[in-house]
């Protein structure tokens, strides 16, 4: 039986690999409400980031102590999340200013390894 994980499926006797980007941007909160103010902006985001060819699925990690959240956007590959990349920015820069969080960095990955359980899958 195959096991699968994000990206990545490994077959006794083949082998497929395929590469998944991810765009991840670190906000701080300066009122300390990261988990409500990021289930705000990812019910914004997701319809939005759904209409673009190449994207995969959107992930947000908050610590309410640190008042800062992750924000991880899954794409085909680095290309596709490239050539979207300005409009992306807009609409990052659009959410976090009517939410008056601060961007403090974003970057890319590709992802090596992903093993995620049914219970993280499904989380909405």
């Amino acid at each position: 039986m195959p096991r699968v994980g994000f990206g990545r499926i490994d077959r006794t006797s083949e082998r497929e690999t395929t590469s998944v980007y991810v765009s991840v941007t670190r906000t701080k909160d300066p009122l300390d409400q990261s988990i409500e103010l990021a289930t705000i902006a990812g019910e914004e985001m997701v319809p939005w980031l759904r209409q673009i060819d190449g994207f995969e699925g959107l992930l947000m990690l908050s610590n309410e102590t640190e008042g800062a959240t992750l924000v991880l956007s899954f794409w085909e590959s680095r290309e596709v999340a490239e050539a979207h990349r300005v409009a992306r920015m807009q609409f990052r820069d659009r959410i976090t200013s009517a939410l008056s969080v601060e961007v403090v960095e974003t970057t890319g990955f590709e992802v090596s390894f992903a093993q995620l359980g049914p219970r993280i899958a499904a989380l909405r």
